[in-house]
């Protein structure tokens, strides 16, 4: 059992890894296309001064060009902030995912499963103990006392048995 569980937590710390490297990858990208963005919107920045720059110094001549170009700018800018917020994980990360959360299951199963046997354990070596109590003279060979531990060795061995 002791493999089976270091084979299920090296299986989880795996798909962990797996998804801190794809939500790098996944933030450096917006990193890129956001920083893209802000150049962008520095230089429609820049050209809406020069555009406004230019009306006030001629009416209409060099306005419209600088004006065009400011616009498009803008949308260039929004065209990276866009592309930035649509980056997602993809089916690559989903699958990672059920990994994980499969792992993390199986472990959880184990976990309760070793809970119950310690239960089971301890309400036995109880029933031992007022066995022990209980028969204290009533028996003369002391056959009584030895049945009820009797019992609780076989439910052990029983129960190995069964987890191999």
């Amino acid at each position: 059992m002791s493999e089976d569980f270091n084979a299920k937590m090296k299986l989880l710390i795996k798909s962990e890894k797996a998804l801190l490297a794809l939500e790098m990858r996944k933030k450096t990208k917006q990193t890129v296309w956001i920083a893209l963005a802000m150049i962008a919107v520095l230089v429609a920045l820049i050209m809406l001064n020069v555009t406004v720059f230019l009306y006030l110094e001629t009416k209409y001549t060099n306005l419209e060009s600088a004006f065009i170009q400011t616009v498009l700018n803008i949308v260039l800018a929004a065209l990276f902030f866009m592309v930035a917020s649509r980056q997602n994980r993809g089916a690559e990360a989903e699958s990672i995912e059920e990994i994980r959360d499969f792992a993390w299951s199986q472990i959880s199963t184990d976990i309760d499963e070793v809970k119950q046997h310690i239960g089971e354990f301890s309400s036995s070596i109880k029933k031992v103990k007022n066995s022990v109590d209980s028969f204290t003279s009533a028996d003369p060979f002391g056959v009584k006392k030895v049945i009820p531990v009797i019992t609780a060795l076989a439910d052990l061995h029983k129960r190995r048995k069964q987890n191999k």
